[in-house]
């Protein structure tokens, strides 16, 4: 019986239709520049001194003894593959 009262429930709840995604006009494009583009603490990153080259970053780090974060992966860098 609980099967069946969980399937009731499941069938009962309406779907919403779905929504046309809202559209930027020139009258709010200031609007939705604010909130497509990153704030100063999103773009904090780009403050870190990053190094391309493993060797070089690693002397770097013994000589001012600090940890090194090795960022490697396989693949395209959007998930295409």
């Amino acid at each position: 019986m609980p099967c069946f009262a969980a399937f009731a429930f499941a069938v009962a709840i309406p779907v919403a239709a779905p929504q046309d995604p809202p559209v930027p006009t020139a009258t709010d494009y200031e609007r939705w520049a604010r909130a497509i583009e990153p704030d100063e603490q999103e773009r904090s990153y780009e403050q870190i001194a990053w190094r391309n080259a493993f060797g070089s970053a690693i002397a770097e780090a013994r000589a001012l003894g600090r940890p090194v974060l090795l960022w490697a992966m396989n693949g395209h860098p959007l998930g295409c593959t």
